[in-house]
């Protein structure tokens, strides 16, 4: 039903517009329209995709349904700020549009970013969570992951945001 490809520079457009739209349905309940734009402006330009894709830092898998992108996730090989018993790497996005939600797609990207990262020889990931976002909240305990740190304040416009640190050993 889908399909995942690892893009690189020429998908620049295509993660621009995953960024913005994928963003925009995840937060509508919880920030304002002109809060999540002025996030988008700022972290999701042309220039921040392209220094991403063409990063050895970053993985960026993107999935399509019927050769329609509809969901994403980076994978940046850097360590969790909190230590952990072996190598880690951060899942650092992952989204889907709304379209797939229940579909089974996020848990099918996750895993698939668990793979990459223990092919690449990290036993952990780590990821940050806003404390405000219920839904990632609970699809990242299904997938169980579980807090181990406060993390950074998410700034999204004028709202500021507690986040929790999560990890999860991958290693088989």
């Amino acid at each position: 039903m889908y399909a995942f490809r690892k893009v690189g520079v020429e998908s620049t457009d295509i993660l621009v517009n995953l960024w913005a739209e994928t963003f925009t349905q995840a937060y509508h309940d919880i920030h304002s329209l002109k809060n999540i734009r002025t996030y988008c402006d700022q972290n999701y330009s042309a220039g921040d995709a392209t220094a991403i894709l063409s990063s050895d830092q970053f993985d960026c898998i993107i999935a399509y349904r019927e050769e329609v992108p509809v969901g994403y996730y980076l994978l940046n090989y850097q360590s969790c700020p909190t230590p952990l018993d072996g190598a880690s790497s951060e899942l650092k996005q992952i989204y889907i549009l709304s379209s797939e939600y229940g579909a089974g797609l996020g848990r099918i990207l996750a895993e698939h970013a668990f793979d990459v990262a223990r092919r690449a020889g990290s036993k952990w990931i780590w990821l940050c969570v806003s404390n405000s976002n219920y839904r990632a909240q609970k699809f990242y305990k299904k997938l169980n992951f579980e807090p181990v740190a406060s993390g950074p304040i998410l700034v999204v416009g004028t709202d500021e945001l507690s986040s929790t640190i999560m990890t999860l050993c991958i290693e088989e």
